[in-house]
């Protein structure tokens, strides 16, 4: 198999036992099982976690920074992903976290929830002066980006060319500190407390950048019981914080992006079988009277990402909440956005490309053939999609098999069928022995 660039999802050899389970899961298709370990086709690859969901022995896991990567940077900073201020309960106050981050090896901790407020508003100047392909679609979830790339290439043309508030944040942050502190940009380290695979995979091989503005990122189910003992020892009381924002805080659930528009014929879809109908009927010339999709692979967007620990419903209440308390004024100032669009600083800094998969065939003779061939090759196995041949169905093991990398005796149907013809064949009875005396 091919490992043609890094990937944020790693497979535990000593925890694999091959049951197939995580190729079942996956969007794209990208694994399959090899000598009973799962091994990632890495051009097929979202990063998306469902494979690490889906695993009941914990053998594919999510790679994140580990502490020794802070020790390399002067000064770090920690941009918590929005979803973090829902883990701790409905009391405890997103100022109380950020704050127990810097007690637990960071620097400085640096809200991000104004930042996608701003974002929300440069979509809709956007919006308006847009031409072209409808609906446009949110960049936000990086795994939504990386299957428009593999399966849905000619939907790149509907993508938002916004940058995430993510690498927005970091980008200002780290301009910010330059002129601030007097550091070199390399001094500073800033890391993202990320719900999922896929951001970090977003950090290792970004799209639309150059190269991230962000150095690594921690996962939350790791940091949690360390911010659990820092904001219980501390007792840091609740208190206003004038930067953060009530709209920006949504954007922790599927739905909040488009919450924070003006626009409102927009819609938001999340988990991959919704997401795949959507982009099916996009691709086939439906919602053109949509203007906006917020779409994520997670089931209800980043709140039920697979690297958190408090479910999903209780993280939406417990950030709800937080929200009311907070209040309603806006940090964000129009006329700011208005000032930063003139500047270009939302834009993506590059065009975002599907990404190249190995072709089957060469040219189109040969790609009829090919069709033919694989016509002929799902004409013989039996369509169960039991996995049990390390493919998660029967049409991926007749691709498989076009491409030189299974053989069609794989399918342990067909193998049962073979025995049973030799056993025929050499006069062997049908059916198990009977026992003497009986009929």
């Amino acid at each position: 198999m091919t490992n043609e660039r890094e990937h944020s999802v790693l497979v535990d050899p000593a925890k694999c036992i091959g049951c197939v389970a995580c190729a079942k899961a996956c969007p794209t298709q990208a694994i399959r099982v090899r000598g009973s370990l799962a091994v990632v086709k890495s051009e097929l690859c979202t990063d998306c976690g469902a494979c690490i969901a889906a695993c009941p022995h914990e053998a594919m896991q999510a790679r994140t920074s580990t502490p020794a990567e802070l020790r390399k940077f002067a000064y770090t900073v920690a941009i918590p992903s929005l979803t973090l201020y829902g883990q701790f309960g409905r009391e405890v106050h997103p100022t109380q976290v950020l704050h127990a981050l810097t007690q637990i090896g960071f620097h400085e901790a640096y809200d991000m929830s104004w930042m996608c407020e701003m974002v929300a508003q440069a979509t809709d100047a956007l919006l308006s002066e847009s031409r072209g392909q409808w609906p446009k679609l949110s960049v936000t979830c990086p795994a939504i980006v990386r299957l428009i790339q593999i399966r849905y290439p000619e939907l790149l043309p509907h993508l938002v060319p916004i940058e995430s508030p993510r690498e927005l944040a970091a980008k200002l942050l780290r301009r910010r500190l330059v002129a601030e502190r007097g550091l070199a940009p390399e001094e500073i380290g800033i890391f993202f407390i990320t719900p999922c695979s896929a951001i970090m995979n977003s950090i290792i091989a970004p799209v639309g950048l150059e190269q991230s503005y962000f150095d690594g990122a921690f996962a939350i189910n790791e940091l949690y019981a360390q911010l659990v003992a820092a904001i219980r020892a501390d007792g840091v009381a609740w208190h206003r914080d004038d930067q953060l924002s009530p709209g920006g805080l949504l954007w922790a659930s599927a739905g909040g992006e488009r919450g924070g528009m003006r626009n409102h014929n927009t819609m938001a879809v999340s988990g991959v079988h919704d997401v795949l109908y959507v982009f099916d009927h996009i691709e086939a010339g439906r919602f053109q009277s949509v203007d906006f999709i917020e779409a994520y692979m997670c089931p209800d967007g980043c709140v039920s990402g697979g690297l958190t620990l408090e479910g999903r419903y209780a993280t939406q209440r417990n950030i709800e909440q937080v929200r009311r308390r907070i209040g309603k004024q806006s940090p964000v100032k129009e006329e700011k956005v208005r000032s930063l669009l003139r500047e270009h600083f939302f834009d993506l800094e590059e065009e975002i490309r599907a990404r190249a998969i190995r072709p089957v065939a060469q040219d189109l003779r040969q790609a009829i053939a090919l069709k033919r061939e694989r016509t002929e090759l799902l004409g013989k196995l039996p369509r169960r999609d039991c996995g049990a041949c390390g493919a998660p169905d029967c049409a991926a093991l007749a691709e498989d098999v076009l491409r030189g990398e299974a053989a069609i005796d794989d399918c342990v149907f067909l193998k049962l069928a073979r025995v049973e013809e030799i056993l025929r064949a050499r006069g062997a009875p049908d059916g198990p022995p009977r026992e003497e005396g009986r009929p």
